[in-house]
């Protein structure tokens, strides 16, 4: 299991996100950042989703 606390990445989000993939949780960031207004994923945006992904111990 991963998560991302978007706090801080996205703006105006104070969600976790979780999922079983690394990739998935960066694909729920970016729909989360769609559904809160942000039109472009910067490449700043996706190295902080990636950099701050966790893996959770089991």
């Amino acid at each position: 299991m991963y998560e991302l606390n978007c706090a801080g990445v996205i703006p105006g989000c104070e969600r976790v996100i979780r999922a079983e993939t690394r990739a998935e949780v960066i694909r729920r960031a970016v729909v989360q950042a769609k559904q809160l207004g942000v039109d472009r994923i910067t490449p700043n945006m996706m190295d902080s989703f990636q950099h701050r992904t966790t893996e959770l111990p089991n």
